[in-house]
C-alpha cells in the first residue's frame, strides 16, 4: 500500500466513519491493513490481552 493510500484512508477515519464504513470505501486494501491505520488514528491500542483499550488524554 502506498503512503498516498494510507493518507486517504486516515482522512476517511478523521471524518467519523467506523470501521466497516472505511472498508467499505477501499474494499480493494487488505482488511488488515485497514484495521491497523484505522486503530491508530482512533488511538485504539492492543493490550497485553490482546483487547481493545481507548487512550485518552482528559487534561
Amino acid at each position: 500500500m502506498k503512503e498516498q493510500d494510507k493518507r486517504a484512508i486516515e482522512s476517511m477515519c478523521r471524518c467519523g466513519l467506523d470501521l466497516e464504513g472505511v472498508i467499505s470505501v477501499f474494499p480493494t486494501f487488505p482488511k488488515e491493513d485497514v484495521m491497523a491505520i484505522y486503530n491508530a488514528v482512533k488511538g485504539l491500542n492492543a493490550g497485553a490481552d490482546g483487547e481493545l483499550s481507548i487512550s485518552m488524554n482528559c487534561s
